[in-house]
């Protein structure tokens, strides 16, 4: 095995750790506070989410890719970006700061002005340690990233969960944001040896913007859009509601965006070695994309079968009204690794200029959506982010049939047998829904997905089966991998 798919298949394992990890201490720390707190404190925690996410764009800048993509970076081209990204952060932070009372007028909240305030401060903070998670990326540590990211996150759970249990009520959900931040941030700074020099060159950060510039305002619009229904919701419905939605975006996002994220962190720069290399790239790519919908097909079908019993018994009764938007946002997650997934490789081909001009189109269907959505209150709009979905997968791997020959039509048939499978999977599982016990249905239809999945992959004989067992095989060399045949 080559030195880098090695690398890569480690990389994936301890990013999976990372993710899955931090994300599981932010579940259960989640579950918690769904019972200590109320939805409006979460809807009111949401209304905030536009604005981080999209302030959070403004310091990475695209940078961060620029950086993993430049074949010959250096500690000037780090050192400039640090510098830019704690000035920018702290711009941000103020002008937020200013704003906060038009923020709670919008939204009909007064709690926002101070909530704004030191929620916001996350900016700040962040912006001093994003180097060291690149140079981290760079190297293709995710260990170290893996290790920081898990203990912020369980050093954060503790801070909110404390803070609720001491009647601190939607402040509790501050001090978690904020906690999480800064412990990633204090972390990095131990862990890494990596410390800046005192310079800042223009030369470097032009040469780096012509590449970032058209990716920061893709990340704009991408991070405005993402959180637009948060916006509307807010807006237009009550505190509740949005906490409602946000709760089930949540729980959808943890498997969705997490599986997302771990691939696209390290096929980036895995996939920027090779990027010169088509042929190298499309068979990469097209094993990447088998294993996505091997585990994310099922994953998203099965949750939408089990939403009821499952949310009931994690947040509580109190969260039922949570449960359809669930469901059909476990639909829309279906697709999202695969259209995220054919994104990256406009990125990785250096296209910034095409990654830009599509995320302009689809945010522009998104417009539209949300418009058609809105007749039909919020389910409207969660249906709507169905159709988005589908459309920016279409979009996407349209063009990465032209980069790397690797066309719509071979992506359906490299996942259609998998989406069969998983059909057939869900039908077993809704027999469980003739059994009235909540408890025993949920864990009949966990055991039926599993089991029937499994036995039809192996039936079908599915490659990324093989490749799955192949990874754990390097990630973790047992003797008794000697004895299995693939």
């Amino acid at each position: 095995m080559s030195e880098l798919k090695s690398q890569t298949i480690k990389g994936v394992f301890w990013s999976f750790l990372e993710k899955f990890g931090s994300q599981f201490i932010l579940l259960i720390s989640q579950v918690i506070l769904a019972r200590l707190l109320e939805p409006e404190d979460f809807g009111l925690i949401g209304m905030l989410a536009i604005f981080i996410g999209v302030s959070q764009a403004f310091i990475d800048s695209g940078f961060d890719n620029a950086l993993i993509q430049k074949k010959d970076v250096n500690q000037t081209d780090y050192s400039t970006v640090f510098y830019f990204n704690i000035a920018i952060g702290f711009v941000l932070y103020f002008l937020l700061f200013a704003a906060a009372p038009y923020i709670a007028d919008f939204f009909h909240q007064p709690l926002l002005i101070d909530l704004t305030r030191v929620v916001c401060l996350v900016l700040a903070v962040n912006s001093f340690g994003l180097i060291h998670l690149v140079k981290f990326k760079i190297e293709m540590n995710f260990k170290s990233i893996a290790q920081v990211v898990v203990i912020a996150n369980f050093l954060s759970a503790f801070v909110g969960i404390g803070m609720a249990l001491l009647n601190f009520g939607v402040w509790a959900l501050a001090g978690q944001i904020i906690g999480i931040y800064f412990f990633r941030t204090v972390l990095f700074w131990i862990k890494s040896s990596w410390l800046p020099s005192f310079i800042f060159s223009i030369q470097s950060f032009k040469q780096l913007f012509r590449f970032g510039s058209k990716l920061l305002l893709s990340g704009i619009i991408s991070q405005t859009f993402e959180n637009i229904y948060l916006m509307v919701i807010g807006r237009m419905f009550s505190a509740s509601a949005l906490g409602f939605y946000t709760q089930a975006k949540k729980l959808q996002q943890v498997p969705v965006t997490t599986l997302a994220q771990v691939v696209g962190n390290v096929t980036f720069p895995a996939f920027s070695k090779i990027q010169d290399d088509n042929e190298k790239l499309k068979q990469g790519f097209r094993k990447l994309i088998k294993l996505l919908v091997f585990i994310n097909f099922p994953l998203m079908l099965g949750l939408a079968v089990v939403a009821k019993p499952l949310l009931v018994l994690i947040l509580g009764a109190k969260w039922l009204p949570a449960v359809p938007y669930f469901q059909l946002l476990c639909i829309a997650g279906m697709i999202y690794t695969l259209h995220a997934s054919n994104l990256n490789i406009l990125k990785v081909k250096g296209r910034s200029d095409l990654f830009l001009y599509l995320e302009i189109v689809k945010k522009s269907i998104v417009i539209l959506a949300i418009i058609i959505g809105l007749n039909w209150g919020i389910m409207g709009l969660v249906i709507g982010q169905i159709c988005t979905s589908f459309i920016s997968f279409f979009i996407n791997a349209f063009f990465t049939g032209k980069l790397i020959a690797y066309t719509i039509p071979n992506q359906l048939k490299d996942i259609s047998q998998t989406f069969l499978i998983s059909l057939l999977m869900v039908a077993f599982m809704m027999t469980g829904w003739l059994i009235n016990n909540e408890i025993l249905s949920l864990s009949y239809q966990i055991l039926v997905g599993i089991g029937s999945y499994l036995l039809l992959a192996i039936a079908t004989k599915q490659e990324a089966l093989t490749d799955g067992l192949l990874i754990l095989k390097e990630v973790i060399p047992l003797r008794r991998w000697k004895n299995i045949k693939y």
